[in-house]
């Protein structure tokens, strides 16, 4: 063992009665491993004195490590050796010979078919294993193996690659990881040439003549393998640094070639302009980037500036606070907001104080918790409500608890349900004794509260005075106890069509007060499987509506009637009326449709509509599947599309992304007809100037870029391309169609 202060150590003392050495390696351990005719001797630390292994190589080609730190040997042995008279043998033929595997620390064989057949076991001159993977005596392996003139990749056992090598006889291979993390293979031939093989591509990378000796390991210590080439002596020479040389076929070469570095100076010279101007470029576009990131990072302060101030305003104006709004201009922004000053019709400049509202105009605040949600509720009284349209509500936080926003996300209702004053019967013009007929079997059927409806709800008007706002409740449990300000935002009715900043309305409407341990105790949550039931009062059933999902079906059944629906829904389902609404049917049906409310609208006895209140999807998908399989097969079922303001603003917003598309299709379409002009052009221009033999590459190359940056001049001092009229045509018509969808639906969408 060689020290860095240059003393040696002698770790192994043996001494062997052989007279010569066939073959010897060196291990980790150290091991040495010697191996004279058919016997093989090793000794290590481990061992006093050699040690002979019980197997008969007549080949060494691999010694290494497997898992934990187990020295293996894989060579050829002789078959007929055991079965033989006397050792006189050694050379058998290819049906004599094959692989073995053996284990010096278990003292144990293995055929080594896991790594090569062993027909290959006589042609194979050198080999490499590059991964050895064993567990229970089964083991995974990727061998690369040189014969006579090839390269052969073997992976567990069966060949899957084979490369030409450039020279033959090779009689040493070693495998070199580079610094890009690929892996080389060195192949030395006994005539003194050598030759680097890729392995991902199985392809030669550089050949070497004149090599006496090859070496390979992290010489530099840069943490990847060089190749260490030692040149035969030159007797005609003296001894300089071409005696040898340090590669990785990448990034380090030493000493540099020479020839090829004046090979290559001639198109370096031509190459240094063109780098310089790409480097110029691309310094442009960084500055250009930085300066974007500039902008975007003052955009984003502006913007978060401008919020917080908002939220403050917007809190301190529902706490009854001076109000002081900052100019955009400050910001440098430009203000959507009209003046008062735009609109001489309006009377007054702030539009809370623009509709004279009564002290009391809210008769009743209360809230609900259903499952995550929480529902906040405002009665408004009789004179209020009438004056108002497209009536809202929304919940500001405490500016103390909520510092970044204190508003929250919610989204407002105001509760419809599509029931009918004249329910079932009144219209129908049957014959009596037909009509006769159902009766009973309707009687027979349902229940008798079930068909004691009241024509005229008394909930009506409570119901269209309720207007409702649900948020999510786990962002504001963390708050512990937490208060809440309500703002009102409506428009007065009977205005003219021009939209005036003094039909806005926004005013505190109330304040509700959260505590943490009143919600964990249930307090305020209404239970949706028992809302039907006696106890129950008429803002749960109007908290349970606002949280739940809503959609409405069209029955038409045009050869039996739809009698099986109220069965359906009193049978199947279990269904009760509600106590305050008995119109709603609430499902008493355990496991995931219990607490599902129902509202059946029958227009005649082969058409109706059931509305249904549903939690989630699932439960939706279940009523439907229970509810087809007693329909008559003729029954078609349709989803009833929901008016509304919700629905003409996501028409509208659809109208709006289809118009875009449309206008970004047109551009597109006339920018690729104008791209593919050009590149007409400049193609014949090219094959016009190669036809000129005696034009030189630089020169050709200088006359494209002066009249790229002529056609770049012209088009910016120049009117722009023209496009084709037919496609300008079709594209403004398709947009202008697009365009008066989007008017009228924001004309209808204005006069709701």
């Amino acid at each position: 063992m060689l020290h860095s202060n240059n003393d040696m150590e002698s770790c192994l003392n043996f001494r062997l009665d052989i007279g010569s050495v066939d073959d010897a390696r060196l291990c980790d351990g150290p091991t040495v491993l010697l191996r004279h005719n058919e016997t093989l001797h090793y000794i290590s630390t481990l061992t006093a004195e050699p040690v002979i292994v019980p197997v008969n190589f007549i080949a060494l080609h691999w010694v290494g490590t497997i898992e934990p730190g187990e020295l293996v040997i894989f060579g050829v042995k002789n078959i007929d050796l055991e079965n033989a008279p006397s050792p006189s043998i050694a050379g058998g033929t290819l049906k004599d010979t094959s692989y073995v595997l053996y284990s010096i620390e278990n003292q144990k064989s293995i055929p080594g078919t896991c790594f090569l057949p062993d027909a290959y076991s006589s042609v194979i001159c050198c080999l490499q294993v590059c991964t050895l993977q064993g567990s229970d005596g089964k083991f995974e392996t990727s061998v690369i193996a040189a014969s006579g003139k090839q390269l052969i990749l073997f992976s567990n056992g069966v060949p899957e690659e084979v490369c030409q090598l450039p020279f033959e006889n090779p009689f040493k291979l070693q495998v070199a990881s580079t610094s890009r993390g690929d892996l080389l293979f060195i192949v030395s031939f006994s005539s003194g040439d050598a030759c680097a093989i890729w392995k991902d591509s199985l392809k030669v990378a550089v050949t070497w003549q004149q090599v006496r000796d090859i070496l390979v390991d992290d010489f530099l210590g840069a943490g990847f393998d060089q190749i260490l080439l030692i040149f035969k002596d030159d007797p005609t020479k003296s001894p300089g640094p071409e005696d040898f040389k340090i590669t990785d076929c990448c990034e380090i070469n030493y000493p540099a070639d020479t020839d090829t570095s004046k090979k290559d100076e001639s198109a370096e010279d031509g190459c240094q302009e063109n780098q310089f101007l790409t480097v110029q470029a691309l310094e442009a576009r960084l500055q250009a980037g930085l300066l974007f990131l500039q902008e975007l990072q003052h955009d984003i302060q502006v913007k978060d500036r401008v919020i917080k101030t908002s939220c403050e305003s917007l809190t301190n104006m529902t706490q009854g606070k001076d109000v002081i709004v900052q100019s955009a201009e400050k910001e440098g922004l430009t203000s959507l907001w009209d003046d008062s000053d735009n609109c001489p019709d309006s009377p007054s400049s702030d539009p809370c104080t623009s509709l004279a509202i009564p002290d009391c105009f809210v008769e009743k605040v209360w809230y609900r918790v259903i499952d995550d949600l929480l529902v906040v509720g405002v009665k408004l009284s009789n004179s209020v409500y009438s004056s108002l349209s497209n009536v809202g509500l929304s919940l500001i936080m405490d500016q103390e608890i909520a510092s970044i926003s204190p508003v929250t996300k919610c989204q407002t209702n105001v509760l419809k349900l599509p029931i009918n004053a004249s329910q079932v019967f009144a219209n129908q013009k049957e014959p009596l004794a037909k009509k006769q007929r159902l009766d009973d079997f309707i009687k027979d059927s349902l229940p008798g509260d079930f068909l004691r409806r009241p024509c005229s709800p008394s909930y009506q008007n409570d119901l269209e005075r309720t207007v409702t706002a649900v948020t999510e409740l786990s962002p504001l449990l963390p708050l512990n106890n937490t208060s809440c300000v309500l703002l009102l935002h409506a428009r007065r009715k009977n205005q003219p069509d021009c939209l005036l900043r003094s039909e806005k309305l926004i005013v505190p409407c109330g304040k509700i007060s959260l505590s943490l341990e009143d919600i964990l105790k249930g307090n305020y949550t209404v239970n949706l499987f028992e809302h039907c039931q006696v106890g129950c009062s008429l803002e749960d059933v109007f908290a349970v509506l606002s949280a739940f999902q809503k959609c409405s079906f069209h029955l038409l059944s045009p050869d039996y009637t739809l009698k099986s629906v109220q069965i359906w829904l009193i049978g199947q389902m279990q269904g009760e009326p509600v106590e305050h609404i008995p119109d709603i049917i609430c499902s008493r049906k355990p496991g995931n449709n219990q607490g599902t409310l129902f509202i059946w609208n029958s227009k005649n006895p082969f058409e109706g509509t059931l509305t249904v209140f549903y939690r989630n999807d699932s439960t939706l998908l279940q009523c439907l599947h229970s509810l087809r399989r007693v329909l008559p097969p003729t029954c078609a079922i349709n989803t009833t599309v929901l008016g509304g303001k919700d629905c003409l603003t996501e028409s509208l917003a659809q109208s709006l992304e289809e118009e875009l598309l449309a206008l970004r299709s047109s551009v597109s379409s006339a920018e690729s007809k104008v791209e593919k002009e050009l590149s007409q052009r400049c193609k014949m221009k090219k094959n016009n100037g190669t036809t000129d033999s005696s034009s030189d590459t630089k020169e050709r190359v200088q006359k494209y870029r002066e009249e790229l940056q002529i056609e770049q001049m012209q088009s910016d001092l120049d009117t722009p391309l023209a496009a084709d009229g037919d496609l300008y045509s079709k594209s403004m018509l398709n947009a202008v169609q697009l365009q008066m969808n989007s008017d009228s639906l924001a004309c209808r969408l204005a006069n709701l």
